[in-house]
């Protein structure tokens, strides 16, 4: 038997300011992510709610349905940060991904979960609720709530170059479209 002795980040040498979280959970994810819920609001963060609550819903949830939702929530301002619980966490980080401004980190430890907020600043954690159990997944979550963006310069270089990628990507979609439709004319 594992016994969970839970630190606060202060403890940890981590940042402790009040969060606002959107969290986002499909059907396969909704138990997780009530739970991480409750610990957030425990631990005085605003978490709020999208997708499948409660009891769950004998109606699936597409994850990039829920990933949407939640990448609109943290893009308009309403959260600092969001976290989106699917069966595996792989496909909401692929979905999660392609959204221009997200930087989601598929984590399966708490070391990768503040490596991917301090190094690459990123703004939605994506997790499996069937590969990772719930104490677990609470690490995750707290470790990567509690870190900064480091700001050094070699990770600014990165999300510059990140920026760059999805500026060029775009680009190059758009004079796609644009070919596309002088073919038809």
């Amino acid at each position: 038997m594992t016994v969970r002795l839970k630190r606060s980040a202060v403890d940890k040498g981590m940042a402790t300011k009040p969060r606002r979280v959107a969290l986002g959970a499909n059907h396969e994810g909704h138990h997780l992510k009530d739970k991480l819920v409750a610990e957030l609001r425990e631990d005085r963060h605003m978490a709020k709610e999208h997708g499948v609550h409660g009891g769950g819903s004998s109606e699936p949830m597409d994850t990039a349905d829920i990933v949407t939702i939640v990448a609109q929530v943290l893009l308009s301002g309403e959260a600092d940060l969001a976290v989106v619980v699917c069966s595996s966490g792989a496909a909401a980080s692929i979905v999660a991904n392609k959204i221009p401004g997200i930087r989601a980190a598929h984590c399966q430890n708490a070391v990768s979960a503040r490596h991917a907020r301090r190094m690459a600043d990123a703004n939605m954690l994506c997790l499996g609720a069937r590969v990772l159990g719930p104490d677990l997944a609470s690490d995750i979550v707290q470790a990567w709530v509690a870190s900064e963006f480091s700001g050094d310069e070699r990770h600014q270089r990165l999300l510059l170059k990140v920026a760059e990628l999805e500026d060029s990507f775009d680009a190059r979609r758009r004079v796609g479209a644009l070919s596309a439709g002088h073919a038809d004319s």
